[in-house]
């Protein structure tokens, strides 16, 4: 599926009333602190700077001329890295950036979805013999020579250590998924290590390429990883040493001319952060910032950035899916006839047209439509208000004199909900409102602060109808899906997993464990196409689009790589230079 480029045309009474564009910010809006510095200026309040020290720099508002030496490179978040050891929780992106740039992983993934060594010599497969016949027993060899950033060796020890440590209930990690079915884990020797696992596990690959590997000589050593120094000062066997953090400002990184990959093509790396939106895209039009990432620029400006001068615009799909998720717990949640009524009374192209300008591509499934394990035969259902109300009719709600549809005295009024402030989500239950109205339904909106959405009312199941993007499964970007869809992984009713809409079906349990437990990708596809058919059949959660960022750079600079395996923006960022 392609995207479509460009903002659909307005379509009636809903563009102009009740579905406005977002306001254009003022283009030279600028922030408190360090947001509205200039790029000298920038420098300078960090550091950077002095008399000699042959950085080259930009003047204000002008892109760099090419082939003019320089050895910095400033991107541009607008969420700050807070948390800097990666197996403490962290935010994707911004923290993401901090693995990328400090740590290696044992694998990696490139940006065409295949799997590559990276601390480890080979990436482990059934082929090569690392993986035993029956999925249970995984062995890697680890590449030697690699030194810490302290000039200590890696070596087994530090993937020994690191595996302890996630497998430590009492520190609380990103994730465990994946670990949770190590049974045994063994050094062989310095550069060879065996982990055995419980069941077969075919996801387990990714739990390798999404855990970065931490120095056992310094963390073995204190109390609490969680109040070690060392999450403020993180030290791996990266790219580039960290060498500053300015809380509320900046991270500065240094390149390592030891990295075991070779050294990266900049000197240093500045991770700028800008809590605005709109101040940060007028930074990148000013040449402030060099590359632009993170939450991108907003869909309203798209057009317009594109046509600045010596600047390259480019999206970037992620694997999330904007999806409606329906509680399958609560009573008028149950027949699956309901859920599909209102998926197919949901007008999907215009909320992807007016409200996103057609930058997104829809996707019939929680998987992108790119995704080996998509499946390409899924029948787009539409929008069908006509059948809608049909299945409505079939399922006993019948509507009343009242004009809403009713069942047994019970009427049938939702409450959608979102995160508060999200004007694409708000916009979004507007549409769900006006849709559901042409076939009876009531629907009231009730929007709630992150913190309110993400806490009891996701975990506890207390919501109705909820607007979220999903990714589909915790462990990298397998096809995997257990934790949100098996009903043994229903938190309320059994203390555990991510299935917080209460779905329940056994053909799909059954499927899911079979996927699982299986090695070969063509079978595995099968058994995911399978899930995919009958999810799009019974409607736990109605997809919608698949998440593109909008993220630009100046046109000299090489080297990024969009990657959407990877739910960081920066996996390749030794290979970032200046033309």
């Amino acid at each position: 599926m392609k995207n479509h480029i460009g903002r659909g045309e307005p379509r009636g009474p809903l563009d102009r009333n009740v579905l406005p564009l977002k306001r254009k910010e003022d283009a030279d809006m600028r922030g408190k602190g360090n947001e509205g510095l200039t790029r000298r200026e920038f420098l300078k309040r960090s550091g950077k700077i002095a008399a000699g020290t042959g950085f080259w720099m930009t003047s204000l508002g002008r892109s760099p001329a090419f082939g003019a030496k320089k050895d910095t490179m400033i991107v541009g978040m607008t969420q700050e890295a807070v948390l800097l050891n990666p197996l403490l929780y962290v935010l994707d992106g911004p923290e993401g950036m901090v693995e990328d740039c400090v740590f290696d992983a044992l694998c990696d993934i490139d940006e065409n979805g295949v799997f590559v060594p990276n601390l480890a010599v080979r990436v482990p497969t059934i082929e090569n013999r690392d993986i035993s016949r029956d999925g249970l027993t995984w062995k890697f060899e680890l590449k030697k020579g690699v030194k810490w950033q302290d000039g200590q060796p890696f070596t087994a020890k530090d993937v020994d250590f690191t595996i302890k440590t996630v497998m430590n209930p009492k520190v609380p990690v990103r994730s465990r998924f994946g670990f949770d079915n190590v049974k045994g884990f063994r050094v062989v020797d310095d550069y060879h290590v065996e982990v055995t696992l419980s069941k077969p596990y075919a996801p387990f690959v990714w739990t390798w390429q999404t855990l970065h590997i931490v120095p056992e000589h310094i963390l073995s050593k204190v109390p609490d990883i969680r109040t070690a120094p060392f999450s403020s000062q993180p030290m791996g066997t990266g790219p580039f040493t960290f060498h500053e953090r300015v809380a509320g400002s900046h991270i500065t990184y240094k390149r390592n001319p030891n990295y075991h990959r070779g050294a990266a093509g900049l000197e240093t790396l500045i991770q700028k952060f800008v809590p605005n939106q709109a101040v940060m895209y007028t930074q990148f039009k000013t040449g402030e910032i060099d590359l632009l990432l993170n939450v991108g620029i907003a869909p309203e400006r798209y057009e317009e950035a594109k046509a600045l001068k010596d600047r390259e615009i480019f999206l970037c799909p992620r694997n999330s899916v904007e999806q409606i998720i329906f509680n399958c717990g609560k009573p008028q949640f149950k027949d699956p006839r309901v859920r599909r009524a209102l998926y197919l009374a949901v007008d999907k192209d215009r909320w992807i047209k007016d409200i996103f300008y057609g930058l997104v591509p829809r996707t019939l499934s929680y998987l992108k439509p790119d995704h080996w394990a998509y499946n390409t035969e899924l029948k787009d259902p539409g929008y069908n208000p006509g059948e809608a109300a049909r299945l409505l009719d079939a399922a006993g709600w019948k509507v009343g004199s009242d004009g809403i549809r009713e069942k047994d005295g019970v009427k049938l009024r939702l409450t959608v909900s979102a995160t508060s402030g999200e004007r694409d989500r708000e916009q979004a239950e507007v549409l769900l409102q006006q849709n559901w109205k042409d076939i009876n339904v009531a629907t009231e909106i009730r929007n709630f602060p992150s913190a309110v959405v993400y806490g009891e009312y996701w975990t506890k199941s207390q919501f109705e109808v909820l607007i979220r993007a999903y990714s589909p499964a915790p462990v990298g970007f397998d096809p995997d899906n257990t934790t949100r869809l098996h009903s043994k992984y229903i938190p309320i009713k059994y203390g555990q997993g991510a299935n917080y809409n209460q779905y329940e079906n056994p053909e799909v349990d059954k499927l899911l464990d079979e996927g699982v437990a299986t090695y070969d990708r063509n079978k595995r596809k099968d058994i995911y196409w399978k899930v995919q058919k009958i999810l799009l059949d019974e409607v736990p959660s109605g997809p919608i689009f698949n998440w593109s960022m909008i993220f630009g750079r100046k046109s000299d600079v090489l080297g990024y790589k969009v990657n959407p395996f990877t739910t960081h923006y920066t996996l390749n960022v030794a290979e970032w230079a200046w033309r």
